[in-house]
């Protein structure tokens, strides 16, 4: 078993079959997840739900909202908005 893992080189129709069974399993995988029941969005209600602002550690991090923002491809006024989960049924 040892040898098995091994570093080798591989054949070219090895590297096929190898790549069959990855997409194989990939698929398998997907067909799978498909079948669970999909989840209701969890709501947690608590007194405070924003954090305090406080200085950055160092100067690095007081550039950090504006590189995020910067980045960020959907913004609302003070807000980035993110894409909700698929899986989460509304």
């Amino acid at each position: 078993m040892a040898s098995e893992l091994m570093w080798r080189r591989v054949s070219e129709t090895e590297k096929k079959q190898i790549e069959e069974k990855a997409k194989r399993i990939m698929l398998d995988f997907g067909k799978i997840l498909e079948r669970l029941p999909r989840v209701k969005e969890a709501v947690v209600e608590r007194e405070s739900f924003m954090r305090e602002e406080s200085e950055g550690k160092n100067e690095s991090s007081s550039d950090f909202r504006k590189i995020i923002f910067d980045n960020a491809p959907n913004k609302e006024g003070d807000c980035i908005v993110a894409e909700k989960g698929k899986w989460v049924e509304k």
